[in-house]
């Protein structure tokens, strides 16, 4: 069999225990429902307008309601009009907290602030129409009045027409790169469990006696990762739906691109930690060692995280700056400086090549580390064991390659 076909059949392989692991889909589940949750409330924060109520009584005051609309459309606001029968109808409403301020016939009636936003919108439209009023009497049509007191507005040069964008840009690179974290932990650390798995149950001697070790790692590495992307991109695309179904003021423009980076840069960053999670994962021969043996690697993820909330707070920064051509640190700094900051396209470039020139140096080391380790049974192997060939720890056996 070729080694193309060999390394298939493990990732095929692998792709389908993954994906029927409960721990697999529990996480899928989660991290599902974590990314529509926070697409839905990220495009409704700013859909929540601050309403007042005006209750309208006689011909007078009604003809107030698009005044009063206006009036909390340029607050920012929205009104609510409530048409009601006389003034005891006003002051029933009041008492009740049905209305914020009633207008009987011009006269303005509040329950107990008198200096309200809306009490100020309802004085402006009273004032407004005692001026119209006037007007018409020294002889204007209402069409002209009207045009007196609402002059078209002056033209304004915006210098930067995206800044308003920004703040929203930030929000969406906090939720994305909060989903890259998670989903570099969780795949990273389904290959170290994977590899923990097969040794301490011994499956992996023979799989072994047919499979070369690094065409074996290769294979977990590509099935994992597989599953990985389609996931993470059924997520993102559950996401933008999601988004976009629950209308508010909608994603930034900056969202496909954001995804994009996550995406490619979820590749980039796992194919570097996975053979590293895979490493550690062959030092083990209990998945009750498994987490210590992995925490430096989670630990590192966690650093680059907070590097990554500091880079969306200053992405121009010479520690983002730096931390963008660090292998270790760039799934997580990269998207940020490319949608906030100034990182050219050759930038992007170059990070990229130095990611992928650092990944296969670190291949050769894991896998390495993994043919030493992985039929090393019994305590956890020191890594610098590993990394030198030399004798097993006291209390581990060496299970010879058949």
């Amino acid at each position: 069999m070729s080694a193309r076909r060999e390394i298939w059949e493990v990732a095929r392989r692998e792709f389908l225990e993954r994906w029927r692991s409960r721990a697999m889909r529990v996480s899928f589940a989660i991290l599902l429902a974590f990314v529509v949750a926070g697409a839905v409330l990220f495009t409704l924060a700013g859909e929540s307008t601050p309403t007042d109520d005006f209750g309208l009584v006689g011909p007078r005051a009604v003809a107030l309601a698009p005044a009063l609309r206006l009036g909390e459309q340029d607050d920012g606001r929205q009104a609510r009009i409530h048409r009601l029968h006389d003034r005891a109808a006003a002051v029933r409403a009041l008492s009740n907290g049905d209305v914020d301020v009633a207008i009987v016939d011009g006269r303005l009636m509040v329950e107990e602030d008198s200096s309200s936003i809306a009490v100020g919108v309802a004085q402006r439209a009273v004032a407004a129409q005692r001026t119209v009023t006037g007007l018409e009497a020294a002889g204007l049509t209402r069409q002209q009045a009207l045009a007196t007191l609402s002059p078209p507005p002056q033209r304004v040069e915006v210098l930067d027409s995206g800044a308003g964008d920004r703040q929203r840009d930030e929000d969406m690179l906090f939720l994305g790169m909060l989903v890259l974290f998670m989903a570099l932990i969780v795949y990273g650390q389904s290959v170290a469990s994977s590899v923990a798995e097969e040794k301490s149950s011994r499956v992996i001697e023979l799989l072994l006696t047919t499979l070369p070790p690094r065409r074996l790692l290769a294979g977990k590495v590509v099935g994992v990762g597989t599953l990985g992307v389609s996931q993470l991109t059924a997520v993102c695309i559950a996401g933008l739906a999601s988004a976009q179904i629950a209308g508010g003021e909608g994603l930034p423009p900056s969202a496909p691109r954001t995804v994009a980076l996550v995406i490619g840069w979820f590749i980039l960053g796992f194919a570097f930690y996975s053979v590293v999670y895979a490493a550690l994962g062959a030092l083990v021969s209990r998945q009750e060692d498994l987490e210590a043996t992995t925490a430096p690697v989670n630990v590192l993820l966690i650093g680059a995280y907070f590097g990554a909330m500091a880079a969306i707070a200053s992405p121009d920064g010479a520690w983002a700056q730096l931390a963008a051509y660090l292998p270790p640190l760039a799934p997580l700094i990269v998207p940020t400086r490319v949608v906030l900051g100034d990182m050219s396209a050759l930038g992007l470039l170059a990070a990229v090549a130095i990611s992928v020139l650092a990944t296969l140096l670190l291949i050769r080391v894991a896998a390495g580390i993994y043919e030493r380790s992985v039929l090393r049974t019994g305590a956890p192997i020191s890594l610098r064991a590993a990394l030198t060939g030399g004798a097993p720890s006291k209390g581990v056996n060496r299970t010879p390659s058949t």
